[in-house]
């Protein structure tokens, strides 16, 4: 990270690692730290220990996979957009494996059968509510 932003604005991980709230999770992706970390865009959750860091990453990579199934030009506008990923508090987001997500052109349902056959036999997708659920593990 830049040594010209002050501390102040970066997120402190587990790993040691300082990051910024817009910077990409993986190098030429569309989901940014403040993705995982903001529960609603409003509550900031850092991960406890490097395990949940890591799991962040992974799903994080595993997102980005599926994504390019439903976004064939790659454009940074045409992307997953999470709701909620990373908070210890809900029995589903606590470990970072997790994410209610929604796409920023499609409507569920397309992206829903157009992800299904994608989905390896220890993952799922789920259709909740107003949004999708996904799980890695």
């Amino acid at each position: 990270m830049s040594k010209h932003i002050d501390k102040s604005y970066l997120y402190s991980l587990p790993s040691g690692a300082y990051v910024h709230p817009c910077r990409l999770i993986h190098k030429d992706g569309t989901l940014m730290w403040k993705h995982a970390l903001l529960s609603n865009q409003r509550t900031l959750h850092l991960p406890i220990d490097e395990c949940h860091e890591q799991h962040i990453i992974k799903t994080a990579q595993r997102l980005e996979e599926l994504n390019s199934w439903c976004s064939h030009d790659l454009e940074p506008w045409q992307s997953f957009i999470p709701y909620a990923w990373y908070s210890p508090s809900d029995t589903d987001l606590k470990e970072g494996i997790c994410v209610y997500f929604t796409h920023s052109v499609y409507s569920n349902d397309s992206i829903f059968d157009l992800l299904l056959p994608h989905i390896q036999e220890h993952e799922t997708l789920e259709q909740r509510d107003n949004l999708l659920f996904f799980r890695r593990c």
